[in-house]
């Protein structure tokens, strides 16, 4: 490239940035400190949302679902999600041998389901994370995951736009459960649905908990399930997600 060449495309590249002038850029000039007008409306948008928006947005989230073979489904509660979570579990047949067992994630709202009476007495037992430190006990929970046909999440939101989980690891929660089993079941609340990518990022960016928070070692985004064999047509297990996803809402 020409000097003259150079010079042009520099001075095409400043005027695309809007810059002026060759002062250097500093941290503050790249790095957004404090949120703006627009995010501040957005951030307000989703705070006031009632149920009815609410309720547009989940039907929203079913059509775009469908086009991606999630399956989404409003429960009344957590009991009656319970319900279609065992009738699945007795309807479905295990991809990798006869014996069926469920992993699942720690979290409040998955326990208040109350699966282990009931799966057990299908002969179908459910395995939590023991929460303990160590290569050893992570290892156990994976090996259970990676042998279980069902696993059973929640999540932090899902996209209504693009029907998409967003769901962060944290101890007791780990990525195995929604990747590994066969069928990944997630049941979230209706108040967790937003509506498009922006007001998630700027959820993540500038809500106070999120912010609290951080990010975690690791933020998945799912949208439908995602099994496929890789381009030799060679499926391994484990490495190319459930080929089932449910997602339950409760109201």
């Amino acid at each position: 490239m020409t000097e003259t060449a150079q010079t042009e495309f520099i001075s095409n590249v400043k005027k695309a940035l809007k810059r002026k002038d060759s002062s250097e850029l500093t941290i503050e000039d790249l790095i957004q400190r404090v949120p703006d007008s627009a995010d501040l409306k957005r951030l307000e948008k989703i705070k006031e949302r009632d149920n009815k928006m609410r309720l547009s947005l989940f039907n929203q989230l079913v059509e775009t679902g469908r086009l991606l073979n999630m399956v989404v489904i409003m429960e009344d509660d957590a009991t009656s999600a319970a319900a279609s979570i065992l009738r699945i579990a007795e309807e479905k047949q295990s991809e990798w041998g006869d014996k069926k067992s469920v992993v699942a994630w720690d979290h409040p709202l998955v326990r208040s389901l109350n699966l282990s009476a009931s799966l057990q007495a299908h002969d179908i037992p459910i395995y939590y994370p023991d929460n303990k430190s160590g290569a050893r006990w992570q290892k156990e929970f994976t090996n259970r995951a990676t042998n279980s046909f069902i696993g059973i999440t929640t999540a932090d939101y899902c996209v209504a736009t693009t029907a998409t989980l967003t769901m962060k690891t944290r101890v007791g929660q780990p990525r195995c459960v929604s990747l590994l089993p066969s069928i990944h079941i997630a049941v979230i609340k209706l108040e967790q649905i937003l509506f498009d990518l922006k007001e998630l990022y700027t959820l993540l960016k500038w809500d106070p908990d999120e912010q609290a928070e951080g990010l975690t070692d690791c933020m998945t985004f799912i949208s439908g399930p995602s099994k496929t064999a890789d381009i030799e047509a060679t499926l391994v297990h484990g490495a190319h997600g459930p080929r089932e996803l449910f997602l339950f809402v409760l109201k």
